[in-house]
């Protein structure tokens, strides 16, 4: 409860500086510095339960809200700071992530069609040192995208057998690109698939 009274002189201000932009003009000045009061009031509001909340972007707050799996909380900024789906997506996904949630990151997937697709999953599983999550969410994603995560998972192979079943010659040659002269069997495996096709 320190913090509350350690923070609580900048709500003043804020609202003193409002007020200087509404007289003036300033409409989204004025704006920013209401979103800004308003964000205040909440993160000290939800400060019971986050010590450390006060101070963060809206980012920043919905993402440490995930973190501590405070979600019906994370969900609540969201929609009094009508944060679109697709940003609110990609910060749920990347905070999920960081704290290893695999099975709530999972749920979200399933919850309804990902407004930004499923790349995002997979990076921030690759981001977070976790291959079977990432592999979870391949699938979901377009055959050039399988393939370039296929290849940063150090699985030639399988971008290989991606590449042939899209038909296509450049993927293909992506993925000799990646290998390099490394693995002369997958070489020859792979030219054998471009003749063929």
């Amino acid at each position: 409860s320190s913090g509350i009274n350690a923070e609580w002189p900048l709500r003043p201000g804020l609202e003193s500086i409002n007020r200087h932009f509404t007289d003036g003009s300033k409409e989204l000045e004025s704006r920013l510095t209401k979103e800004q009061i308003a964000l205040l009031r909440r993160q000290m509001a939800l400060q019971v339960k986050v010590a450390d909340i006060i101070g963060l972007n809206l980012n920043e707050t919905i993402s440490i809200l995930v973190q501590r799996a405070l979600l019906a909380d994370a969900e609540n900024v969201r929609k009094e700071f009508k944060i679109s789906d697709k940003k609110f997506w990609w910060v749920k996904v990347r905070a999920l992530a960081q704290t290893r949630n695999w099975p709530e990151l999972e749920k979200f997937a399933k919850s309804k069609k990902s407004p930004i697709g499923y790349s995002p999953f997979v990076m921030a599983c690759i981001d977070n040192n976790n291959k079977a999550e990432a592999i979870r969410y391949i699938e979901r994603v377009s055959k050039e995208e399988q393939v370039e995560f296929y290849i940063d998972l150090n699985m030639p192979e399988k971008a290989a057998e991606i590449a042939k079943s899209a038909k296509s010659i450049d993927l293909l040659d992506n993925v000799l690109n990646a290998i390099g002269s490394q693995n002369t069997v997958l070489t020859e495996t792979i030219n054998s698939f471009k003749n063929s096709l």
